[in-house]
């Protein structure tokens, strides 16, 4: 059995995505990094608590685990953030 590790991160930018429940679409800084994750919820709603955290936590997950890929590469490239707690402080 494996267990995801949390993570800290910290949010560039975020947007609307609709994609199999997933509303939501972040980047990290530092600004162009390249790396970005797909979150569940709706982008009204999660979006503005995303980018006024000073950190997010939570974990990754593999796109595909849980979701059906439109393309195979996007099994390798696309990440699920699953968040846990916003901190703002």
């Amino acid at each position: 059995m494996v267990f995801a590790q949390d993570i800290e991160v910290e949010v560039d930018d975020c947007g609307p995505l609709a994609r199999e429940g997933l509303g939501v679409v972040f980047s990290l800084k530092p600004h162009g990094s390249g790396q970005s994750y797909f979150a569940k919820g709706s982008a009204m709603e999660i979006c503005p608590k995303l980018v006024t955290a000073k950190r997010v936590i939570g974990y990754e997950e593999p796109y595909c685990k849980n979701h059906k890929p439109a393309h195979a590469q996007e099994c390798e490239h696309i990440k699920v953030f699953i968040i846990k707690e916003y901190v703002f402080d």
